[in-house]
């Protein structure tokens, strides 16, 4: 009797509950201040090289007349942004300037994951956490880099495209293509998503549009149109080593950096090969909105992963689509995938750092970034993802039962 008394009592005892996501996302809002606080007031080495010799040519010149003559190897869109921001150049040190600018890309980037959340019935409040992910607080707050404003982009265009608003999903990627050539890791799901939904011809000229559009008012200010046109061509030969991304070029990076230029064909073929993959299993999954966010995820870590010549931010859309899926889809595999991913990206960002001679910590995050996309791939096939029907296969001649060949 007693025993079951006490049993009915261990029921009936209060659960101790979670504290109310209003208190959980002031605390997030608390750490990533702490967080951001701790690397702000050190200047990256790129800062001089590059930021802030560009806003210096900005404020000489004028917002409008910096645009003139090409100042920048990076396209137009993200220097309009440093142009705006130039006005405040009297309030504080350019270089604090130049790290808000990065911040607002964040918050930007937390509006794009939530957008994605709500698209796949997740809850989107939780979109607060990117502000803790290390490589976004790296990103911003030390590195003072664009990156989630290339990537929020892509992530909209993710969002939209599960939703099945293939035009506002096209203008979003041609948004991100206008501040990065790396949107590119998203074009394989893109692109098998067009195919899926048999979008109209004219949608698939929407992005170069949106990019001419966006690269007009530096050519109308005075940019040559021709190179305007060749900055991204010309950015890898900026790169003269194998890569610095926790992928497996990072060995080659280390151990035969010179030997290896015989073998990026073996890279790019692998990344073409994924490419075409990743689109011809998302035509068969439009309806799916978790089998679309695992694709997606697929193609920005799988490209990187493959291709030669990576910097070591060039996993940060796969950083925003990971956190994204294990908010939509909580679960151990896909918080696992979010933890490689994240893992992998931040041990590259601290080779880069402070290993920058000798990267070993990256040969970690490259079995961690090998983990990740094991695991997304299992998780792709578990949610139904499969190949095309080749529906082709029945119009071939097959053979009779006396040998001959019938229709």
């Amino acid at each position: 009797m007693s025993e079951s008394l006490t049993a009915i009592d261990a029921e009936s005892a209060p659960k101790p509950s979670l504290p109310s996501w209003q208190i959980q996302i002031c605390a997030i809002f608390a750490l990533a201040v702490w967080a951001h606080s701790l690397l702000w007031w050190t200047e990256p080495r790129d800062m001089s090289l590059f930021q802030r010799p560009w806003f210096e040519h900005i404020v000489r010149y004028g917002p409008l007349g910096a645009f003139a003559h090409p100042f920048s190897n990076y396209t137009p869109a993200y220097l309009y942004l440093l142009a705006i921001a130039s006005l405040f150049q009297s309030t504080m040190e350019p270089m604090y300037i130049i790290k808000l600018l990065s911040v607002g890309g964040t918050a930007f980037a937390a509006f794009a994951v939530a957008d994605l959340v709500r698209a796949c019935g997740g809850r989107a409040k939780y979109a607060a956490l990117l502000f803790i992910l290390p490589s976004v607080v790296i990103n911003a707050a030390l590195l003072a880099q664009c990156d989630a404003l290339w990537s929020g982009a892509c992530v909209f265009a993710v969002a939209a495209m599960i939703r099945g608003k293939t035009v506002p999903s096209l203008v979003w990627c041609g948004v991100a293509i206008a501040f990065k050539a790396q949107a590119v890791f998203v074009a394989p799901f893109i692109v098998g998503a067009l195919i899926g939904r048999r979008a109209p011809w004219w949608q698939w000229m929407v992005p170069l549009l949106v990019f001419v559009a966006i690269m007009m008012p530096a050519w109308l200010a005075g940019w040559p149109a021709w190179q305007l046109a060749m900055i991204y061509p010309s950015q890898p030969s900026w790169i003269p080593f194998p890569g610095r991304l926790a992928n497996p070029w990072m060995f080659a990076t280390e151990f035969a950096a010179d030997a290896s230029q015989k073998f990026y064909w073996v890279g790019f073929a692998t990344a073409a090969g994924c490419s075409i993959a990743v689109a011809a299993l998302t035509s068969t999954s439009v309806k799916r909105p978790m089998a679309m966010l695992l694709l997606a995820l697929l193609s920005s870590l799988a490209l990187p992963f493959f291709l030669p010549k990576m910097l070591e931010r060039y996993f940060f859309l796969a950083d925003l689509l990971s956190i994204g899926l294990a908010i939509s889809y909580s679960s151990r595999a896909t918080i696992f995938v979010a933890v490689a991913v994240q893992l992998a990206s931040f041990l590259s960002l601290l080779t880069y750092m402070y290993f920058y001679a000798h990267p070993y910590p990256t040969f970690v995050g490259a079995l961690l970034a090998t983990a990740a996309l094991i695991a997304t791939c299992v998780l792709a096939w578990r949610n139904g993802v499969r190949w095309p029907d080749l529906k082709w296969r029945a119009a071939l001649p097959r053979p009779a039962s006396d040998g001959r060949t019938t229709a």
